[in-house]
């Protein structure tokens, strides 16, 4: 048998303190331990104070990047979810794999905002990690705008096609050129409605840096103008803090 030191014992002990630490530093929470955390999260009484113990939760917890996901799906919205994600970068577990949080989001442009400010160098924290690979959304083809535009052009009034319209940029999985916003905008009959629906489809459009080809959908220059301060205002916003 074989007989350890006094000052052995005490390195052998100090060595699996700081293993020990060291796993708890990189493992993510438990599942029943997260559980607890979402039922937390859902007691309280506001949306604020969701994502206020959200954002709290992130700083002092690690979670894997399916738990921020799964955390931010809970949320109000996507300004509320990229709060809260922005604040569990630093200290998810595995940052290489945080392209899984993009799925809890309903709009591109969130997305991309989180994907610029998770790039490495972006976010201080102590384990940033490499950037996480974004795979950009396919586009609607030019076949599937024909329905598109004739189911569009059926209606009889502008407010069922501007009803339709946001139906058919909501739940498309695939995002629109420019070109075809300004397709789509060309079936209505008023400038309000036009203006109303360009704005609206802007969200979901890829090519976002080509939206001035929407403005050629109108007749009057001050609804081009009026479309393109809200291009501007919605380009120079900052991602929420």
């Amino acid at each position: 048998m074989r007989v350890v030191s006094r000052s052995g014992f005490y390195a052998l002990l100090l060595a699996l303190s700081l293993a020990t630490a060291l796993g708890a530093e990189t493992a993510p929470l438990e599942a029943e331990q997260f559980d607890d955390v979402l039922r937390g999260i859902a007691a309280e009484r506001s949306e604020a104070d969701q994502l206020r113990r959200a954002k709290a939760l992130a700083v002092e917890r690690r979670f894997s990047s399916m738990q921020v996901k799964t955390l931010a799906a809970r949320l109000r919205d996507d300004s509320a979810r990229l709060e809260f994600a922005l604040a569990a970068y630093p200290q998810t577990v595995d940052p290489e794999n945080f392209y899984e949080v993009y799925d809890a989001f309903t709009s591109f442009s969130k997305v991309m905002r989180l994907h610029d400010a998770v790039r490495p160098g972006t976010i201080a924290g102590p384990r940033p990690g490499p950037g996480p690979v974004v795979t950009l959304p396919e586009t609607v083809g030019e076949a599937e705008m024909k329905p598109i535009l004739q189911a569009l052009r059926k209606e009889s009034f502008d407010a069922n096609r501007a009803q339709l319209a946001r139906q058919i940029l909501t739940s498309s999985r695939r995002l629109f050129l420019a070109s075809q916003i300004k397709q789509m905008v060309e079936c209505f009959d008023f400038e309000p409605s036009k203006l109303e629906v360009a704005k609206f489809a802007y969200d979901y459009t890829f090519d976002r840096e080509k939206y001035f080809l929407v403005n050629d959908a109108f007749s009057f220059s001050n609804t081009k103008d009026a479309l393109s301060r809200y291009v501007e205002s919605k380009s120079s916003a900052p991602p929420p803090r």
